[in-house]
């Protein structure tokens, strides 16, 4: 597995799934939320689920790069995402050391990187490609059972709009010559309507499978303490591979001194880029 595609690569750019609108530039990170929305399609930029499939869950303004490493990005409109509450508060201050983001141990950006080329699913799990995409998934817990069932009420609702739409098709495609002559009119119009009317009959499907589905955020995760335990022992191995702080620097005790100071920042949110000599430490 390679370490993926690094921030600023204009042809990752070009195919992202997020393009940020050109916005003025303002005081406060709150008053981007509006365009955050907007730009993010109304989603999580990490764990993808949009707000209209989360229920009451909380969305909120998070900083890619956490606000205590970086003060100096704390308004800049490219280091805001559109997250929903729990992501953000698993993300919390994380921050990678230098050398594990040279190695590609980043979290995902969806206006940088290509979705298809860092995940895929397999049933209703979250699988990684690359890197990016193996230290996004541990550290935000995108295989968290509500996840899980919202992907799984997605594909019911994706298998059943094909269904009706190769039903249609096919219908669409009768060969009404064949037909007595007396009947062939009324035939004729009637599946005319049937296929005139398709959107409207999938979309009447879609909403009633929505209307009807349980809300996946309510219901208990049974598995969250056995999932938790193996997240921290994963990224517990992934941090002794890359000695250093993932965190960004807490604010010290007036009177208190020494530690050592926190490593070297990127100097932008899009600073990271390949870095060929350094070592490949890729997870399985």
């Amino acid at each position: 597995m390679n370490s993926g595609s690094e921030v600023g690569d204009p042809q990752t750019i070009s195919t992202a799934l997020v393009i940020r609108s050109q916005v003025p530039v303002r005081s406060s990170y709150n008053e981007y939320k509006q365009e955050l929305r907007y730009d993010f399609f109304y989603s999580c930029a990490y764990c993808c689920i949009a707000e209209t499939e989360a229920g009451g869950m909380r969305f909120t303004i998070d900083h890619y790069e956490p606000q205590k490493a970086r003060n100096d990005l704390v308004n800049v409109y490219d280091n805001l995402m559109w997250s929903c509450d729990v992501c953000n508060q698993r993300k919390g201050d994380r921050y990678p050391p230098v050398k594990a983001r040279q190695n590609g141990f980043r979290f995902f950006r969806p206006d940088v990187d290509v979705h298809l080329e860092h995940f895929s699913l397999e049933g209703n799990i979250l699988k990684h490609k690359t890197n990016i995409a193996y230290y996004t998934i541990e550290s935000l817990d995108l295989n968290r059972e509500s996840l899980q069932r919202v992907r799984d009420i997605r594909r019911r609702i994706y298998s059943c709009d094909e269904a009706v739409s190769g039903g249609v098709l096919a219908l669409s495609r009768f060969p009404i010559d064949r037909l007595p002559t007396n009947i062939r009119g009324p035939a004729y119009r009637a599946i005319k309507q049937l296929v005139d009317t398709y959107e409207t009959m999938a979309d009447a499907v879609e909403t009633a499978l929505k209307s009807h589905a349980r809300s996946p955020i309510l219901d208990e995760d049974d598995s969250a303490s056995e999932r938790a335990k193996q997240r921290k022992e994963k990224l517990a191995a992934l941090e002794g591979m890359f000695p250093g702080s993932w965190r960004g620097p807490r604010k010290v005790a007036k009177g208190k001194r020494g530690g050592n100071p926190p490593e070297p920042a990127p100097d932008s949110p899009t600073a990271t880029r390949p870095h060929h000599n350094a070592p490949d430490r890729t997870m399985r």
